[in-house]
């Protein structure tokens, strides 16, 4: 597909991911070869460090790549990555050190609070199913398109640093991500961050409900600027209020 969502969409995604130096970095072995609208088909060459102590490919790898992959494929349908709700694999048939795998991920269904994705992984060279598996994923979003992402959700137990309130890291991570997918709604490269900032203006507590909205202010040929408001659902008062400034050069 030549579309913004299509096969270079899927590459940007993935070279992101696998190169942010998070657990993702562990499949940029992976290599994207077709997709878009809701699919995403690749394949990588089994190397030792996929292996586990039998010489087989490792359970937990393959359940990696079916958790990294069906994302792909629901985000080149112009969905929000959600969170997993719940992850499955089933494994039929062992392979070894230097073979190549084909992994199909394909979006089932992708409604209003949850999305359903499959993948296969097959063996190369004769076509072997070896592993099946998908996952379910929350995608709850708000609004948003063309640059903008609007958000929501409620603080949980998790969120709270020790005085009880909303935690300062996580705000953190909230304006990295939602003014990330803001910035992906367009037809940009997802980048990397040059630079973050968080202004923490009102606590939130446990059980709040709280909207975030973010927005791009301009997308250059290296840089793009974004910012994001985090406000109370109750009373629309400003929580906190961020900027985040994007590398985008990847061609």
């Amino acid at each position: 597909m030549t579309t913004k969502f299509g096969v270079d969409f899927l590459k940007a995604v993935a070279g992101y991911m696998s190169q942010n130096g998070s657990h993702d970095s562990i499949i940029k072995c992976f290599r994207i070869t077709g997709g878009g609208n809701g699919r995403c088909i690749g394949e990588f060459t089994v190397t030792k460090e996929h292996l586990n102590s039998h010489g087989g490919l490792h359970g937990g790898f393959i359940a990696t790549l079916v958790d990294n992959v069906t994302t792909y494929a629901l985000m080149s349908k112009e969905s929000h990555p959600g969170v997993s709700v719940n992850l499955h694999v089933n494994y039929f048939q062992s392979v070894k050190e230097g073979d190549e795998i084909i992994l199909d991920a394909n979006t089932s269904k992708a409604g209003k609070t949850l999305a359903y994705v499959d993948c296969v992984l097959t063996r190369k060279f004769d076509g072997t199913v070896i592993a099946q598996g998908g996952q379910s994923k929350f995608v709850k979003i708000t609004g948003g398109g063309d640059g903008k992402c609007t958000a929501e959700f409620t603080v949980a137990v998790e969120h709270l640093n020790r005085a009880g309130g909303l935690h300062g890291g996580f705000t953190a991570t909230l304006v990295d991500m939602v003014t990330t997918y803001a910035l992906m709604s367009k037809p940009c490269h997802p980048g990397v961050s040059v630079n973050i900032n968080v202004n923490y203006l009102k606590p939130a507590r446990e059980g709040d409900d709280v909207i975030i909205d973010a927005s791009l202010l301009r997308a250059g040929k290296k840089l793009a600027f974004l910012e994001c408001e985090l406000r109370h659902k109750k009373d629309n008062s400003l929580i906190a209020k961020g900027g985040h400034t994007k590398f985008v050069d990847f061609q």
